[in-house]
Order: C-alpha cells, then sequence, then structure tokens
C-alpha cells in the first residue's frame, strides 16, 4: 500500500512527519491512528498497517525526535508523555478530523491514555475537538510499574568509542538483547528471517531518544482514569508472553477501567487463538486474524452518539 509523506509543522517549530494508508476510505470510514511505541518508528507498523488500510484510513506517524520527526525549533525541551499526546491532538486537529480510533501499542497506549485525560488536566486542561470513538491499549499499562530493568537497557548502552560511528552490524548485535526480548524464544527459533528484519530495522538510526524512554514509565492516575467517557469503547489487548510489560499490567488497565473488555479467544472472526504471545503483539498469528479482531472491535457501536470531551 502507498501513502504520500507529509510533515506537520507545530506551533514551536518541531516537525511531525506522518503517513496516511488508506485514503481511498477519507470521508466513508472512520480513521485509525496507531501510536508508536518507545523505540518505534512510522514503519514498523507496515504489515498491520497494509492490512488495515484495505477497510479504511490508517495515520502513522514518528514521535518528536525520533525518525523524520524533529524537536522544537529551540531545542532542549523536555519531552513527556503529556507533550506527545498534544502533539497528537494536533496532528489530527490540522487534518480536520472530527472522529477517529486509536490504537496505542506498549508507550503509544500511555500516550492514547494522556490524549483523552487531556480535558481534564489539572492546570491546563484542553478540550478534544474531535470525537474518539474506540481506542485499543495494547502491550501496555495504565500505572508506574515497579521493575523498570527492560527501559533502562536502552540508556545504559555505551556511546561509541571517540571519532567512530559504529557499523551496522555493531547496531545489530546492540539491538539483539532488546529486539529478542519484545517476543519469546520459541518465536524467535521459529522465525529467524523475521528476526532477522527487525534486527536490521532497530539498526536504523533516530529510534530512540532517552527523555522517551524516561518518560515511558510516567503513566497516568487513577483520578483521570475515572474520568474518560464511558461511551469511548476500549479493548485490552496483551499477551501472558510478554517480557517487557506483564500481563499483570492489562489486569490493572481492565481495574481502572472496568467498561473495557479484553479480546476475545477463540476461532471466531474478532477473536485470536490465544493469550500465548510477546510483547510485539501483531507479529503473531496470521494477519488476517488481527485485521479481524480491530474490525469486528471498530465497527462495534459506541454507547452514546458522541464522546466529545467537555471541561
Amino acid at each position: 500500500m502507498l501513502a504520500t509523506f507529509s510533515v506537520r509543522v507545530h506551533a514551536d517549530g518541531s516537525k511531525k512527519a506522518y503517513e496516511i494508508f488508506g485514503q481511498e476510505h477519507l470521508g466513508k470510514q472512520t480513521p485509525l491512528v496507531l501510536v508508536n511505541g518507545m523505540s518505534m518508528l512510522r514503519g514498523d507498523w507496515q504489515k498491520l498497517s497494509n492490512a488495515l488500510s484495505q477497510y479504511r484510513p490508517v495515520l502513522v506517524f514518528d514521535h518528536r525526535g525520533m525518525g523524520d520527526s524533529t524537536f522544537s525549533t529551540k531545542g532542549g525541551e523536555k519531552v513527556t508523555l503529556e507533550m506527545m499526546a498534544r502533539d497528537l491532538l494536533d496532528l489530527v486537529v490540522a487534518l480536520d478530523w472530527k472522529k477517529v480510533s486509536i490504537c496505542g501499542y506498549s508507550m503509544g497506549g500511555a500516550i492514547a491514555q494522556q490524549l483523552l485525560f487531556l480535558p481534564f488536566h489539572p492546570s491546563n486542561p484542553t478540550a478534544l475537538p474531535f470525537e474518539v470513538s474506540h481506542v485499543l491499549l495494547t502491550a501496555t499499562l495504565c500505572e508506574p510499574q515497579q521493575d523498570t530493568s527492560f527501559a533502562k537497557r536502552f540508556q545504559s548502552i555505551p556511546p561509541p568509542p571517540e571519532g567512530r560511528k559504529r557499523t551496522f552490524e555493531e547496531k545489530r548485535e546492540l539491538a539483539r538483547p532488546t529486539t529478542a526480548a519484545t517476543f519469546d524464544p520459541e518465536w524467535v527459533a521459529a522465525n529467524p528471517d523475521r528476526f532477522n528484519y527487525w534486527l536490521d530495522r532497530m539498526a536504523v538510526g533516530g529510534r530512540i531518544h532517552t527523555k522517551a524512554c524516561e518518560n515511558h514509565l510516567n503513566a497516568s492516575s487513577r483520578e483521570f482514569q475515572a474520568k474518560v467517557p464511558k461511551d469511548t469503547k476500549i479493548m485490552v489487548i496483551h499477551g501472558k508472553l510478554d517480557e517487557v510489560l506483564p500481563y499483570s499490567a492489562s489486569r490493572v488497565i481492565l481495574e481502572r477501567m472496568p467498561w473495557a473488555k479484553d479480546v476475545e479467544v477463540g476461532d471466531k472472526p474478532g477473536q485470536i487463538p490465544s493469550l500465548d504471545f510477546g510483547h510485539q503483539w501483531f507479529e503473531y498469528f496470521d494477519i488476517e486474524v488481527w485485521t479481524n479482531v480491530f474490525e469486528v472491535f471498530l465497527n462495534e457501536p459506541p454507547a452514546q452518539s458522541s464522546n466529545l470531551a467537555r471541561l
């Protein structure tokens, strides 16, 4: 699937690189926004975005300071989940979309929650001028985790020797432990070609900055979760083999937002074969399985006709 590369310039001069797949569906189907996880670039969604764009517009983008997106003109800003949520808000407004669905993966799930919380911000409340009808929270969390060892791995990578750049092979090997942790050992052993594909992708520059790692753990509070509009349909997807964020994190989401639901296990369209999958959930099972999960869920009508946020 082809998409036109575009750039949104924010008020502070930062630039947001984005692409919209399935543009032929604009005005006919609700757009789906895929929100990257930590260290992720918009192209990492390719397998899923291509499949989903057969049915609806799909927006992918690079977070501030990553990939083809840039920091502000001034530079040096402290990147937070709230800042990334406001960047997303600005992008959707610029596209003049009045209704969207969102899938947030890992850190992206925390960003999606922050977006929903903006109308209730204690010092700078901001209403959402569009409807968020459906949200998929995938391999994510809603409160800080006690074990922060995975995120710290990214910060512990030593700089290259002065005056020399790392080779592509060196970058691949540095990426190997963290990339392997996003799957499970059996998957890695059974899918060597696909695992090497991800090692190649992770060796590409512009993937991560320390500030994003730090803020991945700065998740949302119980007070705001209780205020999320109840007519926003929410689905949780989390594998029991996830080594990055424990399966128990998804149980907390369901406790905090009890109107949310788990992805169903079964053999019907919209269900998945099992919960035996790792952090990189969309690499497990046939891609049509996930396409059906999304389409069945996204075609469920909301509880009310609108969930426009109110101050």
